[in-house]
């Protein structure tokens, strides 16, 4: 995420992360939601949870876009689509399956579809509509169709938090999860690249296209069995875990190879348990940089040097904190406001 916001773009090409680190983000989301789902239990309080989580992600973003910063703020996104993936959460496993494949197939199909009409009505040719112009530029729009249309349209990415659900479904204590994960992520990922090459339509980031979903995808998925492989299981619990945080680590006893990755790789664990801490401080930065530093030009802020001024605070702070808190400052906010809801007034005590 740091890299794919602070790193000059590559010449002729792409960086790994260009368009993944936002992808694996909302591959994650779908997994942290996946695990939230209740075993055995009403699912009236998951729903209840997720919808004010929800709430806080949308008025989040809304207010970090409003610092008009050069990144395209995703929050906003997240809040709607954990809305949206409200009933895949309790849904059964083959259902969560069709809608990530509708959403991969049809999504970019939808998105398209929306926003050339959306561009004929504001436009300035015959088939322009002037009140139907005004409609889609009122205010009260612009978020619907910056998530339908956006940077990060919902009817694409809702195959990504699809496909985390259906992560968190399978037994992930399992030791040969991960293997499976991070084999099938690999195949599938190499596929969708080479289909794209030999159709001569190579698959770039951000383009939203069915092959970047399966191809990226992949990676993300990929990634995700190799940080299970490497760290640990993140195993069910049966009340509504932080969506915002890593679930606890259960399973089986880690080997050394595991106990070892845990060691080398704590500051990225850190900081990876606190990413909408991590994400909202960043972007706070980056604005208060690009509105005091001297540079050329609206991407001349970017820059190698810069990446390792935000990483390595970022890694440190990150790591020092959680050595004392288990959760990030607005991690636990959120998850405070969505479970225990402190403005609900006492139940009256009964003797």
């Amino acid at each position: 995420m740091l890299a794919a916001h602070t790193v000059p773009e590559a010449e002729g090409g792409e960086f790994l992360w260009d368009g993944r680190s936002s992808i694996l983000f909302a591959t994650v989301a779908g997994v942290s939601l996946g695990l939230m789902a209740p075993r055995g239990q009403d699912g009236g309080r998951t729903t209840r949870v997720i919808g004010i989580r929800a709430a806080v992600l949308v008025a989040l973003g809304v207010l970090l876009t409003f610092l008009d910063t050069p990144i395209a703020i995703i929050l906003d996104t997240y809040g709607f689509l954990f809305l949206v993936a409200i009933p895949l959460v309790m849904a059964p496993r083959a259902v969560v399956a069709a809608v990530a494949a509708a959403a991969a197939l049809l999504g970019p199909w939808l998105v398209e579809t929306v926003s050339d009409s959306v561009a004929i009505a504001t436009g300035t040719g015959a088939a322009a509509d002037p009140a139907l112009a005004a409609l889609l530029e009122s205010p009260w729009l612009y978020y619907p169709l910056r998530w339908i249309e956006g940077v990060y349209p919902a009817p694409v990415w809702l195959a990504y938090v699809a496909i985390g659900i259906l992560i968190a479904r399978g037994d992930l204590t399992a030791r040969r999860t991960p293997l499976v994960l991070l084999g099938l992520g690999a195949a599938v990922a190499v596929a969708g690249y080479t289909v794209a090459a030999a159709l001569g339509t190579p698959v770039e980031a951000h383009e939203n296209s069915t092959l970047e979903v399966i191809a990226s995808g992949g990676v993300a998925v990929a990634v995700i069995g190799a940080c299970v492989a490497l760290l640990g299981s993140p195993a069910p619990a049966t009340s509504p875990a932080p969506a915002t945080s890593p679930a606890p680590i259960h399973g089986p006893a880690p080997d050394a190879l595991r106990t070892w990755s845990r060691r080398l790789l704590q500051p990225l664990w850190a900081a990876g348990s606190m990413p909408l801490t991590v994400y909202t401080a960043q972007i706070v930065a980056l604005w208060a940089y690009t509105n005091t530093a001297d540079y050329e030009g609206w991407l001349g802020w970017q820059s190698v040097p810069l990446f390792f001024w935000f990483a390595v605070p970022t890694l440190v702070l990150c790591s020092f904190y959680r050595l004392r808190f288990r959760q990030g400052p607005l991690e636990w906010l959120v998850s405070r406001l969505s479970t225990q809801r402190p403005w609900r007034r006492p139940a009256p005590i009964t003797r």
